[in-house]
């Protein structure tokens, strides 16, 4: 299994099926007020991937050519792509559910650039110079760390989400409602990338992994 995808995509979809029983059960047994609420954190960096291959999730060897690090970066781009896809299945699967997950809200968001100590990794590709020159760049154009987490405070506790019914939407800073890119509208590929890691994962750890939580 492709590690990065593993990491950001397959393990989050076995969380939430996981907890999906409890969330549901929660949203409606004490008001009609009650709710539960799902954010998916992507980036947007999917933009850079307009293909996804299921076939290729299981290749441990490089997709991409040149230099391993824009393989690695196009991975990571992936797996954001995978993110906002999850998203979309999960949303189409609550609204199928009808009256018993309609106090359930999914969404997604891009926190923005920021910033961190992960940066100085890309030293190693790009040179001690270089990288602290992208560091000081973004420093100045991107988002502060306050920024970064009122998208995701605001798709968490904002009573806009229920009153607008708002569910399986993309965000970007600060809390804004923006489009993806067309791969990432593509109900039939979510609903196929759902699929094949609930089948991979029954592959690995049996039939009956699925327990109510």
């Amino acid at each position: 299994m492709e590690m990065v995808f593993a990491a950001n995509c397959i393990g989050h979809q076995e969380l939430v099926t996981l907890l999906l029983p409890l969330l549901k059960r929660t949203a409606n047994q004490h008001s009609e007020s009650s709710e539960a609420r799902i954010v998916v954190t992507s980036s947007s960096l999917h933009s850079v991937c307009r293909t996804l291959d299921l076939n290729q999730l299981t290749k441990p060897t490089r997709v991409m050519p040149l230099h391993p690090y824009i393989d690695g970066f196009w991975r990571y781009c992936r797996s954001k792509l995978g993110n906002i896809l999850f998203t979309r299945e999960l949303t189409r699967r609550l609204e199928e559910e009808g009256s018993e997950a309609d106090n359930v809200y999914v969404n997604v968001f891009f926190p923005g650039n920021i910033v961190t100590e992960q940066w100085k990794a890309w030293d190693e590709y790009v040179g001690n110079t270089l990288g602290a020159v992208f560091r000081y760049i973004f420093s100045i154009i991107g988002q502060s760390t306050q920024d970064g987490a009122a998208t995701a405070i605001y798709l968490a506790t904002s009573d806009q989400i229920r009153v607008d019914g708002i569910r399986g939407q993309y965000y970007i800073p600060v809390a804004k409602p923006d489009a993806t890119t067309d791969i990432g509208n593509d109900l039939v590929l979510a609903r196929d990338l759902w699929d094949w890691i609930e089948s991979k994962v029954t592959e690995h750890l049996g039939p009956r992994w699925q327990g109510e939580a």
